[in-house]
């Protein structure tokens, strides 16, 4: 059986403030609202305010949620001569999913490469 995950709520982020400002350990913690040790770790070292070391749950919550918003926005090709190339050989009509005609890149550029091409972005590009 496959464990599912689930982001921590706002009501939980403010038990978790509460608990460890009276002193209470991650195993406290935890088992207080159901979760595991290894999450609330986790959530004071990802969430908590990074000059004065506090967990401020409504901050902690806007880290989290502006961290899942910009998990699917991360460019496809970050090398911009490589970007420049694509466009322009799919702007000529020369690539499409199954040609490999790129100039000498490393393996991991090729699948990131065919992921752009593929892209609504780049299909956006072309059609300007």
């Amino acid at each position: 059986m496959k464990n599912t995950y689930k982001q921590l709520s706002s009501e939980e982020r403010d038990k978790i403030a509460v608990l460890r400002a009276q002193g209470a350990s991650f195993k406290t913690v935890a088992e207080a609202i159901g979760r595991d040790k290894s999450t609330i770790c986790r959530e004071l070292q990802r969430n908590s305010a990074p000059v004065y070391d506090v967990y401020l749950p409504h901050k902690a919550d806007a880290r989290a949620k502006e961290r899942k918003h910009k998990a699917g926005k991360r460019p496809r090709l970050k090398d911009p001569m490589i970007k420049r190339f694509v466009i322009k050989k799919k702007k000529a009509g020369l690539l499409n999913k199954s040609q490999v005609g790129y100039p000498r890149i490393t393996l991991p550029y090729l699948s990131a490469m065919k992921r752009f091409i593929n892209s609504s972005m780049i299909r956006q590009r072309v059609n300007e």
